[in-house]
């Protein structure tokens, strides 16, 4: 008997493709397991000094990591290892926020914020502690008194001074400080002023004034940073660069005061007529000494007959050429020599032919530890001289008479290689002592 397997045959095709026949029964496959990044160390940030550098860092766990830093919420171009390291830092990038996105195929996570916080060094502080406000200001004395005797008025005087600064530098950025008019701490002498300064910069002779807001502060790492400003307020003249500073408390006579203090300010505590033995200093009363080294080269100019204030300075030969003036030469009475162009060297200096002189001139043309060098140049058909301090020197601030017998000036002089300036309860105590 013949038997037909067409119909079944059909049959079974349908069923296997319905029950997926021939597959071994149900998919038995596990999915991969998920591992997305986890931190287990956020962000943190040690205060840093202006100009330091900050370092953040983040510790993360998972595969195939990859980071990206940001600033204040928006993204750090090549900010993307797990620590990041800022520029050097500025009073614009106090507060900053500083966080990071780690990430892998499997996901993301974003750190805290880590804050960026700017510090104020040792120096910056005892600067601050003096000069800002509300405080009474950083005050300083000005005079010409006699070692010993008497003191003729219109010769000899004795005045103050201060400076005042209404914000930090720290977070405010660069700060003026205002310098104010003298006032006069003697009864018996008359109130004299002093000169601007001029010095040659960029070709023109500027004229940075006595008083008024003449000094901006900024900070740069450790130290403070000091911009004296030309009589147009905005333009810099010459910068020094103040650092160890200590802070000293005053108490008992004034006339027993620290020899420091004593040295620096000489003739009131060596002429024994000047300051009342019967005063004492006032409760809190106190004086800050710090070195101050000159940053960059600083031509000062001075007159070579005669006493001028303004930009208009005498000139030492005029309707002539530098190199004339030096071949006939040159005479400075205070250094004692007639310059010729073998004693120095010429070159252009802001557009300006400036000879510099080989040696330093003597400390008893100074009168000070400053090392300066004589200068001439040539500006607008004249000739003028002045003084070269060089980038990097330490600036003297004054001196004492050591050794009152000795036959020559330098002899009998010790010149201080540091400034002082005194808050407002040691200038009053001072004054309060004054009997001239």
């Amino acid at each position: 008997m013949k038997t037909s397997f067409a119909g079944t045959t059909a049959a079974l095709t349908s069923a296997c493709l319905i029950a997926a026949c021939g597959g071994g029964g149900s998919d038995s496959s596990t999915p991969t397991a998920k591992n997305p990044p986890a931190l287990t160390s956020q962000p943190a940030s040690a205060p840093v000094l202006t100009s330091d550098t900050a370092t953040f860092t983040v510790v993360a766990t998972g595969a195939n990591l990859s980071y990206q830093w940001q600033k204040n919420g928006a993204d750090i171009a090549g900010a993307t290892s797990a620590s990041f390291t800022t520029s050097a830092v500025t009073y614009a990038d106090s507060g900053a926020q500083y966080k990071v996105v780690v990430s892998n195929p499997d996901g993301s996570v974003t750190s805290a914020a880590a804050s960026l916080a700017l510090k104020l060094s040792a120096d910056q502080q005892a600067y601050e502690d003096l000069i800002l406000a509300p405080g009474g200001g950083s005050h300083q004395l000005h005079w010409n008194l006699n070692f010993s005797g008497p003191q003729v008025s219109g010769t000899n005087y004795a005045s103050s001074d201060f400076a005042v600064m209404a914000a930090s530098p720290l977070t405010a950025g660069p700060q003026p400080s205002t310098q104010s008019q003298p006032v006069n701490i003697s009864s018996t002498l008359a109130l004299l002023t002093g000169t601007p300064t001029r010095v040659l910069k960029n070709g023109a002779i500027l004229v940075v004034p006595v008083n008024g807001p003449i000094n901006v502060a900024s900070y740069t790492g450790s130290s403070v940073k000091i911009d004296a400003l030309a009589n147009d307020g905005v333009t810099v003249a010459f910068t020094q660069v103040r650092s160890n500073f200590s802070t000293v408390a005053l108490s008992g006579a004034v006339v027993a005061a620290p020899a420091d203090l004593a040295h620096w300010h000489n003739s009131f505590w060596s002429n024994t007529a000047i300051l009342n033995p019967a005063v004492s200093f006032a409760s809190g009363a106190a004086y800050v000494k710090y070195t101050a080294v000159n940053q960059g080269d600083r031509f000062t100019v001075f007159d070579c007959v005669g006493a001028t204030t303004d930009a208009n300075v005498a000139p030492c030969a005029a309707s002539t050429t530098l190199d004339a003036a030096l071949t006939a030469g040159l005479l400075s009475n205070s250094d004692g020599k007639t310059y010729h162009q073998a004693d120095g060297t010429i070159s252009t200096v802001g557009g300006v032919p400036v000879f510099v002189a080989t040696v330093a001139r003597p400390v008893s043309a100074t009168l000070s530890s400053t090392v300066q060098y004589r200068v001439y140049f040539q500006l607008n058909g004249n000739v003028y001289t002045g003084a070269l301090t060089k980038d990097g020197q330490v600036l003297g601030g004054s001196y004492w008479v050591s050794n009152p017998g000795a036959a020559s000036v330098t002899d009998r002089l010790t010149f201080l290689p540091f400034q002082i300036r005194m808050n407002k309860k040691a200038r009053d105590s001072i004054a309060s002592a004054m009997q001239i």
